[in-house]
């Protein structure tokens, strides 16, 4: 892992583009658990929008966000999270969990 904070949130991101390699092709967006490795909640933020972006995504909301110390705890949320974080790889700083899309209206 890293020396670095854990920051696990319940995110919500949507589609800003029509490709993407996370997202069936029905869901306009989604929400799922999120871990970000930071400093700071903050930063963790930052990072989880940095990351959604790269994947086309545009990241809406954050909420019940605290920082995290043990796999097993973040086991307790989502299991797949749990598993991605214990062997996230060197250099990443974000990592996610299982996802759950949904159909909106919208632009994309």
């Amino acid at each position: 892992m890293t020396d670095e904070r854990s920051w696990l949130a319940l995110v919500t991101f949507e589609r800003r583009t029509q490709d993407s390699d996370i997202l069936p092709a029905w869901a306009h967006g989604a929400c799922g658990w999120m871990i970000g490795i930071a400093p700071d909640l903050a930063t963790a933020c930052d990072r989880f929008a940095r990351d959604l972006r790269y994947c086309g995504m545009s990241l809406l909301e954050v909420e019940d966000a605290r920082e995290v110390f043990d796999p097993e705890d973040v086991q307790e949320v989502d299991d797949h999270l749990a598993e991605n974080w214990r062997e996230i790889e060197p250099g990443k700083q974000s990592v996610w969990g299982t996802l759950h899309g949904y159909k909106g209206e919208g632009e994309v």
